[in-house]
């Protein structure tokens, strides 16, 4: 049992770690390690590239969650309420593949296009009523990084609310407070006045 859930989260951290924002960017000359916020994420693709590729990186980051999740079922032939020990390990490990890849030198974007994806599969009704507190954030304010950090913090409480097996709220916590990290910059810009409105955004 512990060898195979090791093998299904080392499965899930290496779909986590597929570098998106590198694929769709670097063979049209841009790094988004290097440019913009140069973090290797939807965003900042967007703000360098447009939304059509931002959008593109963002259903590949949340679409490895979205895999590893249904490969594991899958291969494990338990259903998401059957074992949420393990798919709340599925869905740490494969956000955290992105947050730290093994491809970038275990660096890599801020998690929140692949939390999206794996939270859809297993909560789904807390991650709408999170995308719901998303939206408003981010129109009236004009940051995403705003409505990102309360966005996780959210879907933490949303999986409460709905009921969802307590592994999958220790999973968000964690993977919130990891999120809000990566955040760190981005914080300090807000709290200067500094931070970049989305509304600068390229088409």
């Amino acid at each position: 049992m512990a060898f195979e859930y090791l093998f299904y989260f080392l499965t899930s951290y290496i779909l986590g770690s597929i570098p998106f924002a590198l694929i769709v960017s670097l063979p049209q000359g841009v790094d988004p390690r290097k440019e913009g916020s140069k973090n290797p994420g939807a965003t900042n693709v967007t703000r360098l590239l447009g939304k059509k590729w931002g959008f593109i990186t963002f259903l590949g980051d949340s679409g490895k969650g979205v895999i590893a999740l249904l490969l594991v079922k899958i291969i494990s032939s338990q259903s998401f309420t059957e074992n949420p020990k393990l798919y709340a390990g599925v869905a740490f490990f494969a956000v955290t593949g992105h947050l730290f890849s093994i491809f970038l030198k275990f660096h890599g974007g801020k998690g929140v296009a692949t939390t999206v994806g794996t939270f859809l599969v297993l909560t789904p009704k807390a991650l709408i009523g999170t995308i719901l507190v998303f939206f408003p954030i981010v129109y009236f304010s004009g940051f995403v990084s705003l409505g990102s950090i309360i966005a996780v913090i959210s879907l933490t409480l949303f999986i409460l609310i709905f009921k969802y097996p307590i592994e999958y709220f220790f999973s968000s916590l964690i993977l919130a407070i990891l999120i809000i990290f990566k955040h760190k910059e981005n914080i300090k810009r807000l709290l200067k006045g500094e931070e970049k409105t989305w509304r600068k955004v390229t088409s």
